[in-house]
């Protein structure tokens, strides 16, 4: 998929609202200290995270599309976002000395052929305790990306293979359901998905 050529529209009214429920799903696996620092794996334009500036001390948004981070960084300058910070480029490109407490993401999964790979290297980013949250879609028949010419990654994830990934990274699963049903506009079709949720975390 081509999101830098997409960044500039992502914002649509369905993604708004469909974030707001995304958002309030990842917050009910958060404890109740909000002096925690946090990633956010494949922020986008940040419509996440901008639900979830007041649970965190700060949150690195990172992405690989240097559209997507254009556009969040114009948000954070218009709302005085004060602890949200940006980093465009490769997960394993990343050096940083200080891990993180809590690590989300959501509708990024199926986009990456090597998962095991990544879920461990967000494991080493982990604090002892962190935890690692998932939201991604449930199986369907590639009706989801349907209208994506290149599209090579996954068609969705049982929560028992989901849950077999991250166990195989170190982590223990403590929660996981399906709590969205949706529809997605395509080509003048309607093509119905589901979101599970799924939360590890690093003993």
């Amino acid at each position: 998929m081509h999101f830098d050529e997409e960044s500039k529209k992502w914002d649509t009214e369905y993604r708004v609202q469909r974030a707001k429920k995304i958002s309030t799903e990842i917050e009910n696996y958060l404890d109740k200290d909000n002096n925690l620092r946090a990633l956010e794996f494949g922020c986008g334009t940040g419509l996440i995270s901008e639900n979830l500036t007041h649970r965190f001390s700060d949150i690195l948004m990172m992405d690989l599309s240097e559209g997507m981070i254009e556009q969040l960084k114009l948000k954070i300058e218009k709302n005085k976002i004060k602890n949200m910070k940006t980093w465009c480029g490769d997960l394993f490109q990343f050096n940083d000395n200080k891990k993180f407490d809590v690590i989300y993401t959501s509708m990024v999964f199926h986009h990456i052929e090597d998962l095991p790979k990544v879920i461990k290297k967000l494991y080493d980013l982990l604090n002892k305790e962190g935890k690692l949250i998932v939201v991604d879609l449930c199986p369907d028949n590639g009706g989801f990306h349907d209208e994506v010419q290149d599209f090579s990654g996954h068609n969705g994830f049982k929560l028992t293979e989901m849950e077999g990934l991250i166990e195989e990274a170190g982590l223990e699963v403590i929660g996981s359901k399906i709590f969205y049903s949706g529809m997605k506009k395509s080509e003048g079709k309607e093509q119905p998905y589901q979101l599970f949720s799924m939360c590890g975390i690093r003993k």
